[in-house]
């Protein structure tokens, strides 16, 4: 019989559930076997679109596969937490290597190899996905291709012009990112990290808030890119702090993890929605209203982040600003 109340015997854990799938869909590219992960209907949610039939996840899948058909994807971590009434909540983190091979979003094949991080917030009951947050650093596949992130932008948003096709505004976008329960209390120092975290987001601050990063931290920023210790880190978000006004950052969902012979682990899904009223990492201003949807996974030594994965579709964001 399952350990796990509800799902397949196959499966002892909510983790082996979410591994399993991963590994069928993914590597295996058996697409069929979604139906046997996800409810029908399905809400899926990215920086940019919402989903609620099963059959245009499919699709998306497909074009992804034909894409970069040559793929490993390796699972970083998972942190999950459980509601009354056996109703799950996982956080996924992947980093793939995959090839482009094929003609799609990114344009015609380059045979580049990437690699690129995913985030996943999934709600799973009843042996299947009810709601999927997907978050992937689009940016980072784009930069390692050889294309410039604004220019793909640009082109993309032309595209959907000659469409007739309508870009969803900023506040639908912030919207969409939230809803889901709300996650795990915490209180302490673990509370006042969290705090910190997100008033740092929300303004006030050239960069990181003093005593947030461990001296020795690394954060691993979108576009592929990667800061050790605090100057390289506030380098590296203080591009955002500079090109977005202050505003008020939104916690959709909270998981933390005290598990044995491990850091404690965050996983946090947040969204500002702001305006694009600075020189910053994202050209000069065009005081445009602007989402920024996230998912930051955080490890903690010492009551301070010592391992930063920071979930942001820089893409989305690009096309946000450059397109009407």
């Amino acid at each position: 019989m399952s350990r796990l109340p509800g799902f397949s015997p196959q499966f002892d854990s909510i983790q082996q559930f979410i591994t399993t799938l991963t590994h069928v869909v993914w590597e295996q590219k058996d697409i069929g076997q979604l139906a046997d992960f996800y409810a029908t209907p399905v809400v899926f949610i990215t920086p940019e679109k919402q989903l609620t039939d099963l059959s245009q996840f499919m699709r998306h899948t497909l074009e992804a596969m034909y894409s970069f058909p040559q793929r490993s994807v390796l699972t970083e971590d998972i942190l999950c937490t459980e509601a009354p009434g056996g109703e799950y909540y996982t956080s996924q983190r992947t980093m793939a290597s995959i090839r482009h091979q094929g003609e799609g979003f990114f344009g015609a094949p380059t045979g580049k190899s990437v690699w690129v991080r995913t985030w996943a917030d999934r709600i799973c009951a009843d042996g299947a996905i009810r709601q999927e947050w997907l978050l992937q650093d689009r940016a980072a596949i784009v930069a390692q291709l050889g294309l410039d992130v604004r220019e793909f932008a640009r082109s993309l948003g032309n595209a959907r012009e000659q469409l007739g096709l309508e870009n969803s505004p900023a506040d639908v976008l912030h919207a969409r990112w939230a809803g889901g329960p709300e996650g795990d209390d915490v209180e302490g120092p673990i509370a006042g990290v969290i705090e910190r975290y997100l008033t740092m987001w929300a303004g006030g601050n050239s960069g990181t808030v003093p005593g947030l990063y461990h001296p020795a931290a690394t954060l691993y920023a979108p576009g592929h890119c990667m800061g050790t210790g605090e100057a390289e880190i506030s380098a590296l978000l203080s591009g955002y702090r500079a090109s977005f006004a202050d505003s008020e950052t939104q916690l959709h969902h909270l998981i933390v993890r005290k598990d044995a012979n491990e850091p404690v682990r965050i996983s946090l899904r947040w969204s500002l929605l702001t305006w694009h009223d600075g020189y910053g990492k994202f050209g000069a201003p065009t005081r445009k209203p602007v989402s920024i949807s996230g998912i930051s996974q955080l490890e903690l030594r010492d009551g301070l982040i010592i391992r930063e994965y920071l979930g942001i579709d820089e893409l989305a964001i690009w096309s946000q600003i450059v397109n009407p």
